[in-house]
């Protein structure tokens, strides 16, 4: 068995570092191409047990940068020594799925064809990115696909088979290029590189150019980002300071004649069923558009609280509204929450909601929406749901002024191009601090605002009743790649 070399450290440091760059902010999308070549290198010449060691590492760099936006946010609410720790034990437990796939790859180096390895290795990929978005609740941030939010047109394959199959081309393609490199008479595998590059751009500009606005019934809306400062939010003294700026605000959308206006998450600093003063903002605001959708905490006859999303036209009248149905462990719901708070005391400081159960549709007239709140844009199915259910447009209403201007408003920000080319529908973002943007069916950013703007905008938008592949068939293509992974493992055990 071979002994831990310090080269291969500094290989693994150097993988989770390039690829760290080539997500927001640094935006280096392009390093991911072949950020993957030293990782590689490194499992494919140690033992399994060595290469699970190396795969940590590599994650853990990964994640200490990209995800580094978590400490400062934990500090803020609470002790140093307590935010190092629960950021620590967050990077540590996703760096186990980078070592799991150094791990699967080190076992198969003996076995294969250097082209069913490079298949096997990107399914490997593929099946631990979708295990770690949903298991546990889920954390589906950073998946590798993302990285690419910017190279629209090779992105377009995404209306295929999801972001996960953007994250296992790049993968496969850092496969066939160390072949290549490894072997100098490999030149066919930088062929199959080239033709599976120009395949997918060729793709790509049909769809960009089909996809890209303006592409189905055209609506006009009114976007906010009211800007508030998170720790003024549900304070009661400044409720009031709350609603008059988001009065003045909105005050642009008076004469624009607007199909709909798109609020942040928890816009409204209290209950809309109840309070006096929200009562009357809403009455004011809810005549500039047909459809107006607010978000903000709700409760039924059980007391539950649920974040919502209220589809209200003029005059206050309520239609429907969509409860969030997927919450952010730790953020708005708290496991054993009796036993860890005596450890980590900010837990006392965090929101305890209940969780919603249906993915309901919005509609007001011609107008379908399907609204996602804050992190359930994390989770491709979601937003698939809601279009199998007749969305003909999504929002994504949320948050992300607990982040500051960190790396994290923009990596959240670039999910929802995603979701827009794999359901081909126009996504409205509103973002209480920002990033709010519109991006159309082909994932192109047609308005954005800055981080931390007060601010408000009037767009056209547009929606459709398209059905994609992926729409139609959803992750089966992450269970394929799970099926062949296992059907190799079994195989390489039974020989």
């Amino acid at each position: 068995m071979k002994k831990f070399r310090l080269k291969y450290f500094f290989l693994a440091i150097l993988s989770g570092f390039l690829v760290a760059l080539s997500f927001p902010k640094i935006n280096a999308f392009y390093l991911v191409w072949i950020a993957f070549l030293p990782i590689i290198y490194t499992s494919l010449r140690n033992s399994v047990r060595n290469s699970l060691v190396y795969g940590f590492i590599f994650g853990f760099s990964f994640y200490a940068i990209s995800l580094f936006w978590m400490f400062p946010f934990l500090k803020y609410n609470t002790n140093i020594i307590q935010a190092l720790m629960a950021s620590c034990l967050l990077w540590i437990y996703l760096s186990l799925y980078f070592s799991l796939w150094t791990g699967l790859l080190s076992f198969s180096r003996r076995h294969f064809h250097p082209i069913f390895s490079s298949l096997y290795a990107a399914s490997s990929w593929v099946m631990l990115e979708y295990i770690r978005t949903y298991f546990l609740t889920g954390f589906g941030w950073n998946l590798l696909g993302y990285s690419q939010y910017s190279f629209i047109h090779v992105i377009q394959f995404a209306d295929l088979f999801g972001v996960y199959g953007i994250s296992f081309i790049i993968v496969l393609v850092n496969m066939l290029l160390y072949y290549w490199l490894r072997d100098v008479r490999g030149k066919f595998f930088l062929v199959y590189v080239f033709c599976l590059f120009g395949a997918l751009l060729f793709y790509g500009h049909v769809k960009v150019k089909n996809y890209s606005n303006p592409y189905g019934e055209k609506l006009i809306a009114g976007v906010v980002q009211p800007n508030i400062d998170q720790y003024k939010k549900w304070d009661e003294k400044y409720e009031d300071e709350i609603l008059n700026s988001i009065k003045q605000t909105v005050s642009v959308f008076k004469d624009k004649n607007l199909d709909l206006t798109v609020y942040p998450e928890t816009v409204l600093p209290g209950y809309l069923q109840y309070e006096g003063n929200v009562i009357d903002f809403v009455d004011a605001v809810s005549s500039y558009a047909k459809m107006n959708l607010l978000g903000g905490a709700s409760y039924d006859d059980s007391d539950k609280i649920y974040n919502s999303i209220f589809a209200i036209t003029v005059n206050r009248k309520i239609l429907k509204k969509h409860d969030k149905n997927h919450l952010v462990v730790f953020g708005e719901y708290i496991p054993f929450k009796k036993v860890l708070s005596r450890y980590f005391g900010i837990l006392n400081n965090l929101g305890d909601f209940s969780k919603g159960r249906y993915m309901n549709v919005l509609q007001v007239d011609n107008m379908f929406v399907g609204a996602t709140i804050c992190s359930e844009n994390f989770f491709p199915d979601l937003s698939r749901k809601y279009i199998l259910n007749g969305a003909r447009i999504l929002t994504n209403h949320t948050n992300d002024a607990w982040f500051f201007d960190s790396f994290a408003p923009h990596q959240h920000f670039i999910m929802n191009i995603f979701r827009a080319i794999e359901n081909r529908k126009n996504v409205i973002v509103s973002a209480n601090t920002g990033i709010s943007a519109v991006i159309d069916s082909a994932g192109n950013i047609i308005e954005k605002t800055k981080v931390n703007e007060n601010t408000a905008f009037v767009s056209e938008v547009y929606q459709n009743t398209a059905v994609t592949v992926y729409t139609g068939i959803g992750d089966i293509f992450c269970y394929v790649c799970m099926f062949l992974v296992l059907f190799v493992v079994v195989i390489v055990f039974i020989i």
